[in-house]
């Protein structure tokens, strides 16, 4: 359409430019126009020597040779007076209206003309784009690009053993010819997105030091069907010429999608075109030919059966976020390259980000080294760590909102009766910080790190962390006997933590050990769903989902009241200072009690009982 638009363009652009030359040649060119009367005083002194008639014009010629036109009222007339003087007479057909004609006719042959080339012209770009799409992004890395190793890769040392043997297959594929072993045609990796999918593949090509053919899903899905498949033959192509080398794909999920239930039955769209075409070309290449086919995804659950079977991908790679000892090891990747101060211990911090990824804990060095920056340091310390693992979990903080007093004090109780309870429970995580400064969407916040990396949760564990979680509440209850919505987090929190215990884990002696929820999301998390179930079984799940959430809270309120005394003195310590280290809350669960009357604080008479005897071995211990 754009080429039709600009040749149409250019076409009235030349009409008016050439109809304005002609227009002006013609004014330059015609002949003087005189009235009629003084025609008839050049006829009555006989100075007239020739006569032209166009219909009711006459063109003049004088004895001299000058010309001009008149229009004549009585043509017949005036011609029996030019006989009568011997004047030349000639006749001439006005043609004006045949030459317009002949002109518009012409115009539009031209116009028409102009159309056919043009949409022939846009449909020969068309089928080139088509041709030599695939071949325009067959481009090899950079070579003053830095080359990434396996140095650079820290924290999932599995999978670098995994992808070794990768490594020494490109660079000595003899070796395994000899044997008659065959090097796997296809590797996925496969796990959370930030964990080093990437990284690793650029790793693998940088330490066997061959081309690294890099593509995203994306990439083969345009607007012209057939583009993928063509592109991915020309891939295949390009690399056989280039042996050994490595394809990867990264987001293989945006075209190896299942082809079950599809939006077409025939499977003849553009991505099960696309699809097709790396199957068959996965299955064309032989062992000799050294190509490693790498790729990511964090959906491996939505690709087609036929892409990880043996023979395409052979190995699944999962990459995970990495344990304590591989934070540890990231972290002091990327820390080699800030000024770091001598004081700041790597383990620590570790146990300050579990559950970080790769990409995040790489984004805690670079925002810790932002702050000392824009704090004027010179190096980094332990608390631009701190502030950092603080703006990335909960935002940034909110020193410009207005907090009435009334409400600090409900803060400041809410997030004390959460570290009360944590201290006093056994299965309990220990408290890193209290804080009541407002940061992102959270006006407080109490934090635990564990002591050691956790793989499993005990059903203890587990009741431990709803408890904690209705702490808050129970604290606001106790002391100002009322409800706000400051819970609201932490009771959507415990409620999914006991709804899997219920539904996911078998930890209800009630339901047994079955799972009556899955989740359909991989490594995405979020979405999960109930399977079918009779209307009892439902009542009953939603009966003891109720019962444990009811029974941590009872429990949290007992720890409460037994403890009034500390949760006044945390609270009111905090009002004044805003955030408390691990260090400074355990001085304050030191205090004695001579210093508790003294500071006007008095023990309760009720003791703390817990009603979930009959749920899990938690509560027994509790009992205990």
């Amino acid at each position: 359409m754009a080429i039709l638009i600009r040749n149409l363009f250019i076409f009235f652009l030349f009409t008016i430019v050439l109809g304005g030359s002609y227009g002006l040649w013609i004014i330059e060119h015609r002949l003087r126009h005189v009235s009629y009367s003084e025609f008839r005083y050049c006829l009555h002194n006989h100075e007239l020597a020739s006569t032209t008639f166009i219909g009711n014009k006459v063109i003049a010629t004088h004895k001299a040779g000058d010309s001009y036109e008149t229009s004549v009222p009585n043509p017949e007339k005036l011609i029996s007076e030019l006989q009568d003087k011997n004047i030349k007479i000639q006749f001439k057909k006005d043609r004006s209206d045949q030459i317009f004609q002949a002109f518009a006719l012409i115009y539009i042959i031209l116009l028409l003309l102009t159309v056919i080339i043009s949409l022939s012209k846009k449909r020969k770009l068309e089928e080139e784009e088509k041709s030599k799409f695939a071949s325009d992004k067959l481009i090899l890395p950079d070579s003053e690009q830095k080359t990434v190793t396996f140095a650079d890769v820290a924290g999932i040392p599995e999978a670098l053993e995994e992808l070794q043997e990768v490594v020494n297959f490109l660079k000595n594929p003899d070796q395994y010819k000899q044997i008659g072993a065959v090097s796997p045609k296809g590797i996925l990796l496969q796990g959370p997105p930030g964990t080093g999918k990437t990284l690793l593949a650029r790793a693998i090509a940088g330490e066997a030091a061959v081309p690294f053919y890099s593509f995203s899903g994306s990439d083969f899905v345009e607007m012209f069907v057939g583009v993928g498949a063509s592109r991915v033959r020309d891939i295949f192509k390009e690399a056989k010429t280039n042996a050994p080398c490595i394809i990867f794909i990264d987001e293989i999920d945006a075209v190896g999608g299942s082809r079950a239930g599809g939006s077409t039955a025939s499977g003849q769209d553009e991505r099960s075109q696309t699809l097709n075409a790396l199957l068959v070309e996965m299955d064309g290449f032989s062992s000799s030919d050294t190509i490693v086919v790498l790729a990511a995804t964090n959906r491996p659950d939505i690709l087609d059966s036929a892409l990880r079977r043996p023979g395409r991908f052979d190995r699944q790679v999962t990459i995970l976020p990495p344990d304590l000892k591989g934070r540890e090891r990231i972290l002091a990747v990327h820390s080699a390259k800030i000024a770091l101060s001598p004081d700041v211990d790597l383990d620590k911090v570790a146990h300050m980000v579990p559950g970080f990824t790769g990409a995040e804990i790489a984004n805690l060095v670079n925002e810790a080294a932002l702050m000392a920056a824009r704090n004027g340091k010179q190096i980094v310390e332990v608390v631009d760590f701190e502030h950092a693992r603080d703006r990335i979990m909960m935002g940034v903080e909110r020193k410009g909102m207005i907090i009435s007093e009334h409400d600090r004090k409900i803060l400041a109780y809410h997030e004390a009766g959460h570290a009360i309870v944590a201290k006093y429970l056994p299965d309990a995580d220990p408290i890193h910080k209290i804080t009541i400064i407002p940061r992102g969407q959270a006006l407080g916040q109490t934090q635990q790190i564990s002591v050691n990396e956790r793989t499993s949760y005990s059903c203890g564990y587990l009741a431990s962390r709803i408890t904690i979680l209705m702490g808050g509440r129970a604290a606001e209850q106790i002391a100002f006997y009322q409800k706000t919505t400051g819970a609201q987090a932490d009771i959507a929190q415990a409620t999914e933590i006991a709804t899997n215990m219920v539904c996911k884990w078998g930890m209800s002696e009630v339901i047994g050990p079955q799972a009556v929820v899955l989740d359909d999301s991989g490594f995405l998390g979020g979405s999960s769903h109930r399977l079918e179930m009779s209307n009892k079984t439902a009542e009953l799940i939603d009966q003891e989902i109720k019962n444990l959430l009811e029974h941590c809270s009872e429990e949290a309120s007992c720890i409460i009241k037994e403890n009034f005394y500390l949760l006044k003195l945390l609270a009111d310590i905090l009002l004044e200072v805003e955030t408390l280290d691990d260090e400074d809350f355990q001085i304050i669960m030191e205090c004695q009690p001579t210093e508790r009357i003294a500071a006007g604080i008095h023990e309760t008479d009720q003791c703390r009982t817990c009603p979930a005897a009959n749920f899990c071995v938690h509560s027994k211990k509790v009992q205990e």
